[in-house]
């Protein structure tokens, strides 16, 4: 089924960008529409750059989610918020539905937030002298994806298919980090992955040339060891044994020695207490240990994360950690737990169709031929929530750029004009065939 309509909609991209002379093309109108307004859709992305976004900042998100609302209701979508409890201190997503003719249920994602908090320095929007870059939070990561998608539904609205067309947008608002349990916070996204065929993510591009087709899935764990206190004097003696922060190391030098060179699995320890008392705070990511030199530690802890490419390579790592555990060190015990985060985007070759698709008509705008990115340069995103539901999805469909995360990000501005042109035609080519 998907192998067929692969090929419709290849003949139909094809027939479509070659018509008899003295027409204008449907995909010409759409490329000119784009053009034109890439300065006003710029201005856009400066406006919803300057207003602070930071997951935790609720007011900020929802500021931003409303300018993108009433643009997407002035187009014809029917938009509403979708409030978590207000105990999970999040704001939710914005959802906007269109509901034409086409058959073809597609489910765009994109979201809201970023990692800057309001104190951060890096607050604003600024061009580059030249015009060439953008500097500011969220630049790429994902408000360039935002007004991507914005702009790609205004010009097919512009040349009238948009009416057409059968597809819902998911503005998530906290998926930078994502409110636990993700049961809740992620099931709006769930249920309407559950009545779509495909999803697009909008997410950054790593590169002009490269989408993404598979994304780790993202786990953490939580290691805890545990030792006899004694006299320091004592340590290495039959009687007292080697204490919690040998056998925490011991273990995760195993790990490090067993699993490290697994293609596509990365399992990092990011916090690590040990000592007489220990004391996490998970959403802060901070902690404290207290003990003294002569004192053989009594506890010891880690909590860190696993990337992994697929539910089977996860399963078996973490067979592989459990079995690590069961040789302690003398006079000492450890266990682990792990908490599932985010499932993998599997690749498949369902996802490879449309990257396709989307390769034919960069390269039918002049550009270079589109390339799937390794998964292993991806973490998860919310596209990963929705692919046990989904027929296929693709992701990275938003602007490239470099420094995501941190304060140097900055956009390629001609990056916007190519990946909204490239989304609108590849839209307009699905729901037409």
């Amino acid at each position: 089924m998907i192998k067929h309509l692969i090929y419709f909609i290849i003949v139909g991209i094809l027939l479509s960008f070659n018509q008899p002379s003295g027409k204008i093309p449907t995909e010409k109108k759409i490329i000119d529409f784009i053009i034109k307004n890439k300065q006003d859709q710029l201005k856009l992305l400066e406006r919803l750059v300057n207003i602070n976004s930071e997951t935790s900042n609720v007011e900020g998100v929802k500021k931003n989610g409303e300018l993108i609302k009433s643009e997407l209701e002035a187009i014809g979508f029917n938009v509403s918020w979708h409030d978590l409890p207000s105990e999970m201190h999040h704001a939710g997503s914005l959802v906007a539905t269109i509901k034409g003719s086409s058959r073809k249920k597609i489910l765009i994602i994109g979201h809201l937030d970023t990692v800057f908090p309001i104190d951060s320095p890096f607050q604003r929007f600024i061009l580059s002298p030249d015009h060439k870059y953008a500097t500011g939070p969220g630049v790429i990561d994902a408000k360039g994806g935002t007004v991507t998608i914005l702009y790609a539904m205004k010009a097919l609205h512009h040349i009238g298919e948009l009416k057409n067309a059968n597809i819902t947008i998911v503005f998530t608002g906290d998926e930078e980090l994502a409110a636990k349990p993700t049961s809740i916070s992620r099931k709006t996204l769930i249920d309407i992955a559950n009545d779509s065929d495909i999803a697009l993510g909008f997410e950054f591009a790593l590169s002009p040339n490269e989408l993404i087709v598979g994304r780790r899935g993202l786990d953490e764990w939580f290691l805890n060891s545990t030792g006899k206190s004694q006299h320091s004097a004592a340590i290495f003696q039959p009687d007292t044994g080697f204490g919690a922060v040998y056998e925490i190391a011991r273990v995760l030098n195993e790990i490090r020695q067993n699993l490290s060179t697994t293609p596509g699995l990365t399992i990092n320890a990011g916090l690590l207490l040990g000592g007489q008392k220990i004391n996490e705070n998970i959403e802060t990511g901070t902690g404290s240990a207290t003990g003294r030199k002569t004192i053989v530690p009594a506890i010891a802890y880690a909590h860190g994360d696993m990337r992994f490419l697929s539910d089977q390579q996860r399963n078996e790592a973490q067979k592989n950690m459990v079995q690590i555990l069961t040789h302690s060190l003398q006079g000492t015990n450890s266990s682990i737990s792990f908490k599932p985060i985010i499932p993998p985007m599997q690749a498949t070759k369902s996802n490879d169709d449309l990257l396709a698709l989307y390769s034919i008509i960069n390269q039918r705008l002049g550009h270079s031929a589109i390339k799937a990115a390794s998964p292993e340069l991806r973490g998860g995103a919310d596209i990963s929530y929705t692919t046990p539901y989904i027929k296929a999805g693709l992701d990275g469909l938003g602007p490239w750029g470099k420094g995501a995360h941190t304060e140097a990000e900055t956009l390629e501005i001609e990056a916007l004009t190519i990946a909204t042109q490239r989304t609108a035609l590849f839209i307009l080519n699905y729901i037409k065939q």
